[in-house]
């Protein structure tokens, strides 16, 4: 479930010390990302956008409360720095909690946008204004980006565009903001103005788990070498649609070269889509070349048993060696008929074998250098007992 203690020997430490603080520095950057990715799709951006709030104040509530010292300090400073969006953003997360959903308001622009970057597009010319909330008709407000793409994009196809779109880097585009007006009091101030909601919680969200990072990395001594916070211009990859995201083999034609979506969003899904794929592809082609023999499946039990841990995942042994370790009870059932009673071995030490292996690979995609070679020998020993019974 959390990824963010294996990404890096930073959080691994980390976690060992305060499991609870990976963990909700975790969660409080998944919900920044979750939101990047439905930032077309109001429905799911506004139910991401409100358990944002809620998990960034929980971070912040519980830091203060229950931790120690230096965590306690290093996010009442950022707190205290930082005064005006705390206020704003805490009074969104208590109308959210005790009220009512925050229901922010849209402002969208259409433009034609020459692309420098996935961090930067420039506007060349369009129509919209992103400094204010707009008034849109029933059919275009509060819809998906895509949904209403062609129908917002009509005039400027056929004013600024050929059909081929012949200018490289240059097509056009849909941008979109999230603003809320936000009026209330307290014993300090008075706050009445109108919100980019989606900027003010990502930029303090995001600085505050750098904040936290940096604090235990001076404490320990230690490098935080990673960053949350990650600025980007004012038209991008997540605030903006464009028609290479939507449409990108047309482009790949048109400009004769290999065209990928560049939107977060639309990465995210198509990845998804081809991870899909390629989990299938596994699996079809790990069943197609199973051992099928008890001779082929001692012969690889002591291959790796005996190769040095090195060159498990050499060139020539990868797919090898990845398959017989992930799908291992495949390759046993494949080649030993006659059922549980008559299997050399017990299903329980394929599993510890799969289990042993994934560690190592692992502790390989870490690289660490010490693991590597702990967990490798772990995993041989456990190989020499499979092939010792059989």
């Amino acid at each position: 479930m959390f990824q963010l203690e294996k990404s890096s020997l930073f959080f691994e430490g980390m976690a060992k010390e305060h499991p609870d603080l990976v963990q909700n520095i975790e969660i409080v950057h998944e919900n920044k990302l979750v939101l990047d990715e439905s930032y077309h799709t109001p429905k799911y951006f506004i139910l991401n956008l409100n358990n944002s709030l809620r998990s960034l104040l929980f971070f912040i509530e519980n830091s203060i409360k229950n931790s120690p010292d230096w965590l306690r300090e290093s996010v009442k400073t950022f707190r205290e720095q930082n005064q005006r969006e705390y206020e704003i953003l805490k009074r969104l997360r208590d109308v959210s909690a005790h009220q009512a959903l925050v229901f922010p308001a849209e402002s969208i622009i259409t433009c034609l946008y020459r692309i420098r970057s996935s961090q930067e597009y420039v506007a060349k010319i369009g129509t919209g204004d992103l400094q204010r909330p707009g008034d849109y008709s029933w059919d275009l407000a509060m819809k998906d980006t895509d949904e209403v793409f062609h129908d917002l994009l009509v005039f400027h196809s056929m004013a600024f565009m050929d059909l081929e779109h012949c200018a490289l880097n240059e097509c056009l585009g849909i941008t979109r903001k999230w603003f809320f007006h936000v009026k209330f009091s307290n014993k300090a101030n008075s706050y009445d103005e109108v919100v980019d909601i989606y900027e003010l919680l990502c930029q303090f969200s995001m600085q505050i788990l750098d904040s936290v990072c940096l604090a235990y990395a001076e404490k320990k001594s230690i490098q935080f070498n990673m960053t949350f916070y990650n600025p980007m211009k004012e038209f991008n990859c997540v605030n903006t649609l464009l028609e290479i995201d939507l449409y990108p083999s047309l482009f790949s034609e048109w400009w004769k070269e290999e065209i990928s979506p560049l939107n977060y969003g639309v990465r995210l899904k198509k990845y998804a889509g081809e991870s899909i794929k390629a989990y299938d592809d596994i699996h079809y082609e790990c069943y197609k070349n199973l051992c099928d023999s008890k001779e082929s499946y001692k012969k690889l039990l002591t291959k790796y048993r005996d190769l040095p841990i090195e060159e498990y995942l050499s060139k020539e042994n990868l797919n090898e060696f990845h398959s017989f370790i992930y799908f291992n009870h495949w390759h046993f059932k494949s080649s030993f008929k006659g059922g549980l009673m008559k299997y050399p071995v017990k299903p329980s030490e394929i599993m510890h074998l799969q289990r042993l292996g994934k560690i190592f690979l692992s502790e390989h995609r870490k690289e660490k250098l010490c693991t590597i070679a702990s967990t490798g020998r772990d995993l041989k020993k456990q190989l020499g007992v499979i092939c010792e019974k059989i």
